[in-house]
């Protein structure tokens, strides 16, 4: 598999890519989670005990690091501007809510090795916490932003609902193809890390080009990120995901390493896929037999090329900012990002 894996020659793992970058936007990022917890801050407690549970659970803060990332990019002399502080918090606000609202959708009883929000309280609780988190977020849009930046945001929370309902609308579909798969991964991942990168290069005063160059980049990135998540789920462990392998395979989803199995499959085999899909359950032998068709038809190796092809867009995107320590530590991201699967 060397040959698809020619851009990625960091010997650092994801991990301590975004450790890496975490410490270059470190004083930034403590900016980021004061506000966010300040305004977790409701007279209702069970709002603040929900949305602490799921907000201070150990996420990587990725988004609003691509949206800090993407302010300082640019060289700025802007070091008295705090909007992009605002609108990072917004975006991670508007990404906590699209958690709480998919693991009720999803069913999922687990995320980042803790019970979800939906286990420990309720569906109704959850969906409605969620709404709050997207109230939130609108708020700080107003306040720290620009009708350019609250259009961009706004206008994702729209792209992010039609990919989730998009999805649900295809649930257990293994005939679904490629383009309207790429259409619900850009709407529930690419489209959010598109605008926290936007939103963060306009609040460091971005020109048009440079403009279209972060949402080139975000987009790709974000499209990167989810083929090699579908991937992992049949070949990674906890340590790399978060998540028990198999995982999505369990819940009956349809990732793009099942679609080109499907797609390629002899008339029993897609009657297999049929079956398992439409009844997961822990029957570890099914997860096993799905696994060796996916190597018989090549689809991790695929699903892969196909990650590397976005990868290869969103480092090029960069090509037009001048090199600094962000630009290097936003390329080595996503070299690291890919390399989860090498």
């Amino acid at each position: 598999m060397a040959e698809i894996i020619r851009i990625h020659q960091h010997k650092e793992s994801f991990n301590e890519a975004i450790k890496d970058l975490s410490n270059l936007c470190s004083e930034d990022l403590h900016s980021i989670n004061t506000l966010v917890l300040e305004k977790l801050d409701s007279s209702v407690p069970l709002i603040q005990e929900i949305g602490k549970y799921l907000i201070l659970s150990g996420g990587k803060r990725l988004r609003p690091l691509l949206t800090t990332s993407c302010f300082h990019i640019l060289n700025s002399d802007l070091t008295n501007n705090i909007n992009h502080i605002g609108l990072a918090a917004a975006v991670e606000f508007i990404h906590a809510a699209t958690l709480l609202h998919d693991d009720v959708v999803d069913l999922s009883k687990d995320r980042r090795g803790k019970l979800t929000a939906n286990e420990v309280w309720s569906n109704k609780t959850s969906v409605l916490v969620g709404d709050f988190l997207f109230s939130r977020s609108f708020q700080l849009m107003t306040k720290y932003g620009t009708m350019e930046t609250l259009k961009i945001l706004s206008d994702t929370s729209v792209i992010i609902s039609e990919g989730e309902v998009l999805e649900i609308s295809n649930d257990k579909n293994l005939e679904i193809n490629e383009d309207t798969y790429f259409q619900v991964i850009n709407g529930k991942t690419a489209s959010l890390f598109s605008a926290a990168c936007q939103v963060g290069g306009i609040s460091g005063g971005a020109k048009e080009n440079e403009q279209k160059a972060l949402k080139s980049f975000g987009t790709n990135f974000g499209m990167a990120f989810q083929l090699i998540d579908d991937a992992i789920d049949y070949s990674s462990n906890f340590e790399t995901m978060g998540k028990n392998i198999g995982d999505d395979f369990k819940e009956g989803k349809i990732t793009l390493p099942i679609i080109l199995a499907y797609g390629r499959s002899n008339k029993e085999e897609k009657k297999f896929l049929k079956t398992v899909i439409s009844k997961p359950d822990e029957n570890e032998n099914n997860f096993n037999l799905t696994k060796k068709l996916l190597t018989k038809y090549n689809c991790i190796k695929d699903t892969m090329i196909r990650a590397n092809h976005f990868a290869d867009i969103a480092i090029e995107s960069l090509s037009i900012f001048r090199d600094n320590e962000y630009k290097s530590a936003l390329i080595k991201l996503i070299e690291t990002s890919i390399k989860r699967l090498a």
